[in-house]
């Protein structure tokens, strides 16, 4: 072979490898680009999700205590019914009481 034919292909042979090298750094740097926008989209997301929770338990609290004011009240409300009727019952029962100590002393 002649002295040209091998410079041409040593210089093909280094071109090749130079295409190689900078197709290689290419895909580097787009990995690394691909990888940081992932990142930063995971991280979005985790934090809308983070924001979404913190949202519906702050939510849920809400119903929770309005729950347990309604409870506290209807309980309060039955409560006192029934305080009333056995208060107005007291007297009756005085006189039960009363009425069956006298006939067990005669």
């Amino acid at each position: 072979m002649s002295k040209e034919i091998l410079e041409k292909i040593r210089e093909a042979e280094a071109e090749a490898d130079r295409i190689i090298a900078a197709a290689e750094a290419k895909a580097a740097k787009m990995r690394a680009e691909a990888e940081a926008k992932g990142q930063k989209t995971c991280e979005t997301a985790e934090a809308k999700a983070t924001e979404t929770f913190k949202k519906a338990m702050a939510d849920a609290k809400i119903q929770a205590d309005a729950l347990t004011a309604e409870a506290v009240k209807d309980s309060q409300a039955e409560a006192d019914a029934v305080l009333k009727q056995a208060k107005e019952k007291v007297p009756d029962a005085k006189q039960v009481v009363i009425g069956g100590l006298e006939a067990k002393c005669r």
